[in-house]
């Protein structure tokens, strides 16, 4: 039965390695068809690199590779953060597609372990940066240009980070520009399609756009930069928990979820012209009652303003806003007020109708001094019932989930679901 299972089927069954191994004893058929997924990920920490390369034999078997950072060796791993290259590691797995590297001092060090070129590098289109910075208190500044070769990705993750512009970053080319097409791909990610930000912060000026959609002047102005080439994410999704929770209350987290607010959303379009997945996840488990003040209210969000973009298949200019273009929205962790609120933010009054296949909205609920937010009452339930009835009347062709954020904190489904980043 097993042998005649399609393989996108097999990591759904959760097989151990021990049943991976045990199934490909069976016979030759099982051994070509198992034995490669025994080896396809791979786990060791920085002080484990040396081993790795000199004595494991299977690394042509090997797609995924996550590199923990060592907590009780934290001298050693803060060397081999800062001093092991990964071109060898990229050398010598030909299918590595799934890089996974956990820091505890800053995600800096993969600056000066670039040792390599974009053949090496290219094959990675799945990067995931945890930092163990917030554990100590401290902050591990991401730039984009810490990963400059890396062309290909098309989905990163980045965990606990302060995310901000490299200032004096400037491609590299040749006197002759004859690598201009490759050098000019250098600290932009022209293919993510999918970003992941979970605990990540950025301070003042900067926005997600000049962060992950940079531009850099031309080396010759009688030089075509293919200026066209710029990243726009179809997934973007936000993920704070107690770690972080002061930042979805700032005027930077403001200014990202009211495009009316900030005054240079019309500049920044572009990184939000193809978005068509948002996920906008805050679940607080502090048990300090000051905890309900770090949820944003629902009132604060406004994702209405219209912009103009061109579009590229007929190459007209048409009117759209990140509301009218997302076909999936993913809000939980928000304070409501009244139902009325789903009006102001939902309802597109003028110009182009939302096409929102699926909305899920989770909600807090209102703290009094006499209400368990444990249980949930005959008025909760009334609340949650007109609330999917008035975003199914705004939205009468979308899928509409509704509960309250208590709901996602303590149901393990939601707890996997929503916090699937950190694992």
């Amino acid at each position: 039965m097993l042998i005649n299972l399609p393989m996108e089927l097999v990591p759904l069954m959760e097989l151990s390695r021990k049943d991976l191994v045990n199934l490909s004893l069976v016979d030759s058929s099982h051994r070509a068809k198992f034995y490669p997924l025994v080896y396809d990920k791979v786990k060791l920490t920085w002080n484990q690199f040396k081993n790795f390369n000199e004595l494991f034999k299977s690394k042509d078997m090997v797609r995924s590779v996550r590199v923990f950072s060592d907590h009780t060796d934290k001298k050693a791993t803060s060397y081999g953060e800062w001093n092991i290259s990964l071109k060898e590691l990229l050398e010598e797995c030909a299918n590595l597609k799934h890089l996974t590297i956990e820091v505890v001092s800053s995600s800096r060090c993969l600056k000066y372990q670039d040792k390599f070129d974009v053949d090496l590098s290219d094959k990675i289109e799945y990067l995931k940066l945890i930092s163990h910075s917030l554990e100590a208190n401290d902050e591990s500044l991401f730039e984009l240009t810490q990963l400059q070769r890396f062309h290909n990705i098309k989905q990163l993750v980045l965990n606990g980070f302060l995310l901000t512009k490299d200032q004096f970053f400037y491609p590299k080319f040749k006197p002759d520009f004859s690598d201009l097409k490759q050098r000019s791909r250098d600290g932009r990610l022209v293919y993510l399609n999918d970003l992941k930000l979970v605990n990540c912060k950025w301070d003042h000026p900067c926005n997600l756009n000049d962060i992950f959609s940079p531009t850099y002047p031309s080396p010759n102005p009688l030089i075509n930069m293919e200026t066209s080439e710029f990243t726009s994410p179809e997934r973007l999704s936000l993920y704070y928990n107690d770690q972080s929770s002061n930042f979805v209350v700032s005027e930077r987290f403001k200014s990202f979820i009211d495009n009316d607010l900030n005054e240079l959303f019309l500049f920044q379009t572009r990184f939000y012209y193809n978005l068509k997945h948002l996920s906008l996840v805050i679940l607080n488990q502090k048990s300090e009652e000051n905890k309900y003040n770090y949820y944003p209210w629902l009132n604060w969000l406004n994702l209405k303003k219209i912009f103009q973009a061109q579009n590229m298949e007929t190459l007209e200019i048409e009117n759209k806003s990140i509301l009218t273009n997302l076909e999936t929205l993913t809000l939980v962790g928000w304070r409501l007020t009244s139902l009325n609120e789903l009006d102001k933010v939902f309802v597109v009054a003028n110009g182009p109708q939302p096409r929102l296949k699926r909305l899920q909205l989770y909600i807090v609920k209102a703290r009094t001094s006499s209400t368990d937010c444990t249980e949930t009452t005959a008025a909760d339930v009334d609340l949650l019932s007109r609330m999917k009835t008035r975003l199914e009347l705004i939205f009468p062709k979308c899928h509409t989930t509704v509960g309250f954020v208590e709901e996602c904190v303590s149901d393990q489904r939601y707890a996997n679901e929503y916090t699937k980043n950190n694992d």
